[in-house]
């Protein structure tokens, strides 16, 4: 009875047939008592639990499970103590009471079709709508066989959605992409952009090129410069701030372009050209290509594979040139200057290759190695009886990390160095973009007794409210600043109280770039600590170092 009840209720055809199939093997055993229906029990049991674990009503599988473990025992139970066969059949009633729970498969059938109607919902976006590449290599090739006049393709570039995608999710960052690329297609309205076959059927002249990339070609047969307009515009309404998900966010956005007047460049060429000038000036919001571009990036592939295999003891050299204070016209310190001395191009100053050390890794060792080479010379000059600062430079982040100050402190204990023996001299944003780890990283540098020295000052935009917190022992003014002294006037005025307001802090200021008289008088009449440039010295190699600075002291004293 228990049995009929059980198939009256489950309403999945397998196991009410995996039911009725025990049921009557039960029904067979307590009649028969057949040792070979013990098989065909165990298989239709097996057959049930299978049937069970593709529900997902877990208490049926529970019971389903007892009852199983139960036929386990109780057949184990006939084997070695003899016990009754047809006590099997309790394991069979227990199976029984499972039927009583409504079985819910997961119905695969129904979720595929959901499913792909997400994923068709989800790719209907406004930028499916838009041409892609292929279509846009479609239209400019068709665009250049009507009209063999000049044009320009374009790429505009997003950038920012990371951050976006973390704060506010994946969602609201392609919704605010679409709005971006929206924008962008309302500024493209003009007759003189290329017009491109969308899948939609119609005609749009923005294309997709996937990812944050977007371009478009412009004819420039009726006005040359009428695609620096269009990114300029375009520029404008997307740097506007966006509302999603009631959050204000910003969206940056950067463009190229190149002209597409040499018939023998490729579409896939033209477009390796304008990604080469965005990849090879990420800070510059627009950059036009040019030839030298694919010049300067074969010289630094280059230099790179030279750089695998630098030799930093025969190769790298430090040369020096003197800081000079103005008070009384005595050495402050000496700065050493990185040099690599090429194999073809002869002595190259490190900012013609610094950005590739970076890229070939070697940013942290060619740190490493110039603080050891200053420390060397320091102790020399400590043995000459010579008490004279040595500043070297740290061209980024090197110094911002553990395993650096670490080393730094390391190399001040083993070759005895005082307080003030080295000075480090770092670009200026780095300082202005410090966080609670690099404040603490520059303060453990000052604990060891390493002075600081910022660099460049004046040639990028500053905020002058960060400038009082800068902890720094010199602050080095760029030639930028005091260059143009016949323009005296407008000069010392922002100059004069730059060094006024560090003096209060009790930072020197240095200005570099003094190459004449009149250059140095105008620097002195700022009130400059001291002054450096090619007036006093040109840099010389520090195998000199000490004739040079026996020879110095002789015509000074």
């Amino acid at each position: 009875m228990a049995m009929v009840c059980a198939l009256c209720v489950t309403q999945n055809p397998i196991l009410r047939l995996s039911l009725v199939v025990n049921g009557m093997l039960g029904l067979a055993i307590l009649s028969l008592g057949e040792s070979w229906l013990i098989l065909l029990l165990a298989i239709s049991f097996c057959f049930h639990l299978w049937q069970a674990f593709r529900t997902t009503n877990w208490l049926a599988i529970i019971i389903s499970v007892t009852a199983a473990l139960c036929f386990a025992v109780l057949f184990s139970a006939h084997l070695l103590l003899d016990v009754a066969i047809y006590w099997l059949v309790s394991a069979v009633i227990i199976l029984t009471v499972s039927g009583f729970f409504n079985y819910e498969e997961a119905n695969e059938e129904e979720e595929v079709p959901s499913l792909l109607t997400h994923h068709n919902d989800m790719d209907k976006t406004p930028l499916s709508d838009l041409p892609d590449r292929k279509a846009l290599q479609d239209g400019f090739l068709h665009f250049r066989q009507q009209h063999p006049n000049n044009c320009a393709l374009v790429v505009i570039r997003l950038e920012g959605f990371e951050s976006v995608n973390q704060h506010i999710g994946r969602d609201f960052g392609d919704l605010l992409l679409a709005q971006s690329a929206s924008r962008i297609k309302h500024q493209l309205e003009s007759d003189s952009v290329l017009s491109v076959a969308a899948p939609s059927g119609l005609h749009e002249k923005l294309a997709h090129l996937g990812g944050l990339n977007f371009a478009f070609i412009c004819s420039l047969e009726e006005q040359q410069h009428h695609h620096e307009q269009l990114i300029n515009k375009i520029r404008q309404v997307t740097l506007k701030p966006f509302n999603v998900a009631n959050c204000t966010i910003e969206v940056k956005v950067r463009a190229s372009y190149v002209s597409c007047d040499n018939p023998e460049h490729s579409f896939d060429n033209l477009l390796s050209f304008v990604n080469l000038a965005l990849d090879s000036n990420p800070n510059k919001a627009i950059v036009p290509y040019h030839a030298n571009m694919m010049v300067e990036q074969l010289e630094q592939q280059a230099r790179l594979r030279e750089l695998s295999n630098l030799d930093f003891a025969s190769e790298l050299e430090l040369y020096f040139q003197p800081i000079i204070r103005n008070s009384d016209e005595h050495i402050e310190f000496l700065e050493l200057l990185l040099r690599w001395q090429h194999p073809k191009q002869g002595i190259l100053a490190a900012n013609k290759f610094i950005d590739d050390i970076r890229v070939a890794g070697l940013g942290y060792p060619v740190a490493a190695y110039v603080i050891e080479r200053a420390a060397e010379l320091a102790m020399a000059l400590r043995m000459e009886g010579i008490e004279l600062p040595l500043s070297i430079n740290v061209f980024g982040p090197e110094m911002l990390n553990e395993e650096f100050i670490e080393f730094v402190d390391r190399i001040f204990s083993e070759h005895r160095l005082e307080v003030g023996d080295l000075i480090i001299e770092c670009p200026l944003d780095l300082f202005m973009n410090l966080d609670d780890q690099g404040k603490a990283m520059i303060a453990r540098l000052n604990s060891i007794g390493i002075k600081l020295c910022v660099d460049g000052f004046g040639d990028t935009p500053i905020l002058l409210s960060k400038l009082p917190n800068l902890n720094v022992e010199y602050i080095k003014v760029a030639p930028s600043l005091t260059a143009d002294f016949a323009h005296q006037s407008q000069v010392r005025s922002l100059v004069s109280g730059m060094v006024d307001m560090h003096n209060q802090n009790n930072a020197k200021v240095i200005c570099e770039g003094v190459e004449t008289q009149e250059h140095l008088k105008f620097v002195k009449s700022l009130n400059a600590y001291a002054a450096q440039g090619y007036y006093f010295s040109y840099p010389l190699s520090s195998v000199g170092m000490m004739s040079w600075l026996k020879q110095w002291r002789l015509e000074h004293q």
